[in-house]
């Protein structure tokens, strides 16, 4: 069987049979695909570390009739943190149905594996807050998809928006002026604080974001404000955001 390489993340994994898993893989050189590994669920496979959910991998992959068989696999990098922490764990889920739910198979995009691959290496880090790290990373992915939100004029009227409590609409795409905005409308509530946050995010400033010291109930705001934005212009419900939300509360 003809085979090739790649530089891939597992995104997802199915138990299958007896010993095999069923991978979904996001790969630099051939986008998302799906994999077979096959015996590596036995206790003796030298692959088994390496096909952790979130690890990434150098490998070797053949070329098969309905699925391509990963041939060799040699791990780079570590996710402990993420596998040993349910917060963690929860935040890569999100990533990964993310990254599922936008990217065609078989398309690859350089933009979204080297974010993800960013996403995951913070997100691993115990020093940082995955909560704001997954921030960022909705930002960045709403950006990638087009869907990055109005901050500077409102969507409404087209007018210049103050620094200034505010109402985001996920249906106009952005912050609404007090004239345009309700609290009777599909949304939520932006302080001012988390608006100037926002178009700190907007503008991919991430060292600057990487200095914040963000309370929760501005990460409340923020998170608010881009999972609406997503999950409108996807139209559908994540489902690690709802388990995610479960935890918050």
């Amino acid at each position: 069987m003809p085979t090739y390489q790649a530089d891939a993340i597992v995104l997802r994994r199915l138990d299958y049979g007896e010993a095999d898993r069923i991978l979904t893989l996001l790969t630099r050189e051939h986008g998302k695909l799906a994999a077979i590994a096959k015996g590596a669920r036995r206790a003796k496979a030298r692959s088994a570390g390496s096909l952790d959910l979130f690890a990434r991998s150098r490998m070797m992959l053949a070329k098969g009739r309905n699925l391509d068989v990963v041939a060799q696999v040699e791990r780079r990098g570590d996710v402990r943190h993420i596998s040993g922490d349910l917060q963690r764990t929860a935040y890569a889920c999100l990533v990964s149905e993310i990254v599922d739910k936008v990217l065609e198979d078989r398309h690859p995009v350089d933009e979204v594996f080297d974010l993800v691959v960013e996403t995951l290496d913070r997100l691993n880090a115990v020093d940082r807050s995955p909560r704001a790290d997954s921030a960022w990373f909705l930002m960045r992915i709403l950006d990638q998809l087009g869907y990055l939100p109005q901050l500077q004029d409102c969507p409404g009227c087209g007018q210049p928006l103050p620094e200034a409590s505010a109402w985001f609409s996920p249906l106009l795409g952005g912050v609404l002026c007090k004239a345009c905005g309700a609290h009777d409308q599909a949304g939520s509530a932006l302080s001012v604080n988390s608006l100037k946050v926002l178009r700190l995010m907007a503008a991919d400033d991430g060292e600057m974001y990487g200095r914040l010291r963000i309370t929760a109930e501005l990460l409340d705001e923020i998170e608010d404000a881009l999972e609406a934005q997503l999950e409108y212009h996807l139209d559908r419900r994540l489902k690690s955001l709802e388990f995610i939300r479960s935890l918050r509360h």
